[in-house]
């Protein structure tokens, strides 16, 4: 298929993060016939199992409770990305990595996937970009509320791998994580409990989860964050954001 491009454009931490080179190679532009449909690579297998690959290298004290994920849009009018119907063309079949409204990326592990390293094609909205935030999620065990303490433990374990990664000299010039990011339910209502004195922090009135960042050093150690519903999802701010951007071959 001739020479691979995959331009992966990284923002903030995640270079030091995942410990990536950000570069670009250019060549043709190319164009894959499957089924008698244009498309166009955006990617490898490789390339992408390469980010689940070093979270799973951190020292397992610093990630237990935490997975990787990466939720997509398409740009530029931040639609879902399965209009874009990215897929793994590998021998056995077409794999997509998005689903219907679903905004997350399902990306199957696999060592027959690997040996293979098959190209990522994007088959629909060509000339339009699917954009993946990389978001590190956190166990929630009482689904609906978690304390101030458990906040900053989360928070630790990020920076834990950030030293782990950069070494303790360059991780003086990195960032911390600070916040969360909480994907409030809606019709759910956010709350601050400290002393028994409760602070309405967000109330979702709206039909989609509402994002809110939280910096839990601005609350006591003892500070319950509770929900009025289950919290769709909480994860780790990684400072500066980074995304992985699948653009086609140039």
């Amino acid at each position: 298929m001739g020479m691979m491009i995959s331009i992966f454009r990284t923002v903030g931490l995640v270079t030091a993060f995942f410990c990536l080179p950000v570069y670009a190679v250019y060549a043709a532009d190319e164009h894959v016939t499957v089924s008698g449909k244009p498309v166009v690579r955006v990617a490898t297998y490789k390339d992408v199992a390469h980010f689940y690959e070093r979270f799973e290298k951190f020292p397992a004290a610093a990630r237990e409770g935490i997975s990787l994920h990466f939720t997509g849009e398409l740009l530029p009018d931040h639609e879902i990305p399965s209009k874009a119907r990215l897929v793994i063309h590998s021998r056995q079949g077409d794999i997509p990595l998005f689903f219907g409204t679903d905004r997350e990326m399902h990306f199957p592990r696999a060592t027959q996937l690997a040996s293979e390293n098959p190209p990522i094609l994007q088959t629909e909205s060509i000339g339009h970009n699917v954009r993946t935030e990389l978001s590190l999620r956190v166990e929630v065990p009482q689904g609906d509320r978690f304390t101030g303490v458990q906040a900053r433990h989360w928070l630790t374990q990020i920076n834990a791998c950030i030293r782990d990664l950069t070494g303790m000299i360059l991780s003086w010039f990195m960032p911390d994580a600070h916040r969360l990011k909480i994907d409030l339910a809606p019709g759910a209502r956010f709350e601050a409990v400290t002393s028994g004195h409760v602070t309405i922090l967000a109330n979702n009135e709206g039909k989609e989860p509402m994002i809110i960042l939280l910096r839990p050093q601005d609350y006591p150690e003892d500070t319950i964050f509770r929900s009025s519903k289950p919290f769709a999802q909480v994860r780790v701010r990684i400072p500066g954001d980074a995304y992985l951007t699948f653009t086609p071959d140039r």
